[in-house]
């Protein structure tokens, strides 16, 4: 994984931990990123039936600490526009939902 080289402390993953017959398993993650201007958060997720029990806004959280620690004055949380449910937990974090267009080119493919 690619993040894994470039800020890999701006990975951020929810687990539970074992217990008993059950192994460990992740419940959330989320993919931070500071350009020295701005820092971003991108795929933000958590399990569908453990929404609403704070993995997303924990995972914010320290996401927001660790780029508060790194100097970062502001940051964003990228959600496709038509993500109805993460826009609204955003409000819910006091996001603020701009009127942008983003663009993108790839460089790398993903494909083996």
């Amino acid at each position: 994984m690619r993040k894994q080289k470039v800020q890999s402390e701006l990975f951020l993953v929810a687990e539970i931990p074992e217990a008993h017959d059950n192994p460990a398993r992740v419940v959330g993650t989320v993919m931070a990123g500071y350009d020295g201007h701005r820092g971003w958060l991108y795929y933000l997720a958590s399990t569908p039936e453990l929404r609403g029990s704070g993995i997303g806004r924990g995972l914010v959280a320290e996401a927001e600490r660790l780029l508060l620690e790194m100097g970062c004055p502001k940051v964003q949380l990228m959600v496709r526009r038509d993500n109805e449910a993460a826009l609204d937990f955003s409000d819910q974090l006091g996001y603020e939902r701009f009127d942008v267009a983003n663009t993108g080119k790839r460089l790398i493919s993903d494909e083996a």
